[in-house]
């Protein structure tokens, strides 16, 4: 597994995750600054006495071809003032020599594609243009959006977050579409009152606002490590065996190829992990929700245009 941008937060707290995981794991690290790289091997050395079965190295672009997931989470260093939208041209120009030797992948590379960085739909979008790679295969992480919307749903029901199951679709971004209809808890369908969906809105609305009122150039760390991790898990489940489920299990930004008529643009769904490869869960929309789906579409293609070429 190789991970690009292995000496920045979410990088390292990935290789951190997978470091101490029960499952045994060769991680590589991409960054451009080799002594920030060495400076986590060091760190990680430290661990070796604790025992683990996983392996850690520093390497570069010809690992891609003999991994089993490549994850991008390199990126410029976060801005409390802009959006995510706003880091795209700068990402880009740093994700770019990435993305050519990701292309020059043979066709049928069995790996997976995880990629972080922001904007993750539009980097998502344009990586397909120029890649010869199953859509399955290539997948962008947005799973922060619905936990997040759990961990509100679950304030205001007064139960733990751990039984509620919801989701936000759409753009990991401003056009995003929580999908209040479909709130589980404990397993049962709940509807939530206009004060409570109000409450929930709210918190899910002005999340990104309000991590960015604090200042501070900081990411979210723990929450993206970790849940990239729990993807990683069940794509080594998938690629090796062993007993999962096949519901929903995370979300993540994924190719539509004609779903809600929509085609060729990366965005944020469900994720079932079906027939040895992750595909997209059917969800029933109302009009307004394909609506405002195809809103963040638009905007996703748009953004991609813009880009050019690899």
């Amino acid at each position: 597994m190789s991970i690009v941008g292995g000496a920045g937060g979410v990088g390292s707290a990935l290789a951190h995750n997978l470091l101490v995981s029960p499952m045994g794991h060769e991680v590589v690290l991409i960054g451009r600054r080799s002594e920030a790289v060495t400076c986590q091997l060091m760190d990680f050395a430290a661990l070796e006495p604790f025992g683990h079965t996983s392996v850690v190295r520093q390497g570069g672009v010809d690992d891609f071809s003999d991994s089993d997931v490549i994850v991008i989470a390199a990126s410029v260093p976060f801005s409390p003032e802009k959006r995510r939208v706003d880091f795209l041209r700068d990402n880009v120009e740093i994700l770019r020599p990435y993305f050519r030797e990701i292309a020059r992948l043979p066709e049928g590379w069995p790996g997976y594609l995880v990629v972080v960085t922001n904007p993750v739909d539009v980097l998502c979008t344009w990586l397909f243009d120029h890649v010869r790679m199953n859509r399955r295969h290539i997948l962008g992480y947005s799973w922060n959006d619905s936990l997040r919307l759990r961990v509100a749903v679950a304030d205001v029901l007064k139960i733990p977050p751990r039984q509620v199951e919801a989701w936000v679709i759409g753009e990991h971004g401003d056009i995003s579409i929580p999908l209040f209809d479909r709130v589980f808890a404990g397993g049962r369908r709940v509807q939530l009152d206009p004060d409570q969906r109000n409450a929930v809105l709210t918190v899910v609305r002005d999340w990104y606002s309000n991590w960015t009122a604090l200042g501070l150039a900081r990411t979210t760390v723990w929450s993206t490590a970790t849940g990239v991790s729990r993807m990683i898990r069940g794509i080594g489940q998938m690629i090796y065996g062993g007993q999962r489920e096949n519901h929903a299990d995370w979300a993540a930004s994924v190719c539509l190829r004609g779903e809600y008529g929509i085609r060729d643009v990366s965005i944020g769904f469900p994720v079932s992990l079906e027939d040895g490869a992750p595909g997209l869960a059917e969800i029933p929309l109302s009009g307004l929700e394909r609506d405002v789906l195809q809103q963040a579409c638009t905007a996703v293609r748009q953004r991609t245009l813009a880009i050019g070429g690899l």
